[in-house]
């Protein structure tokens, strides 16, 4: 198969947008941890035995849940709301007509290499 790079890309941009998404999912996983931790320990102590955790839950009011502390901070309360981002606009006919150009070009043995994994990716067929 021939090799029809003419030149390497450079990369775009820095890490910096994946490392606060990363920190982020941690803050996430850390907060949710705590909350069931704390659940956890409220179920040991109140719920009467042979009453199930899902049971439990459910008898509980939304002040309970307001009422919950995690470490470090207080209870929970409405926070800042965020302005909605702005919605890019895609030009689907443009992306389209891009996509079946490029396929054009494809010899019938590329078309099959991507068909198949497309079908792998999305468990088609299965």
């Amino acid at each position: 198969m021939m090799n029809n790079i003419e030149k390497a890309l450079e990369g775009r941009g820095n890490l910096s947008e994946r490392v606060r998404l990363a920190d982020l999912e941690k803050e996430t996983f850390d907060v949710e941890s705590m909350l069931l931790d704390s659940l956890k320990e409220a179920f040991d102590k109140e719920a009467p035995p042979g009453t199930s955790f899902l049971d439990w839950l459910k008898s509980k009011d939304d002040d309970f849940f307001k009422r919950i502390k995690l470490a470090g901070g207080g209870s929970a309360s409405k926070g800042k709301i965020k302005e909605p981002v702005a919605v890019r606009q895609i030009d689907l006919t443009a992306e389209f007509l891009k996509t079946a150009d490029m396929l054009s070009k494809l010899s019938e043995a590329e078309r099959e290499v991507i068909s198949d994994l497309l079908n792998k990716s999305f468990n088609f067929g299965n």
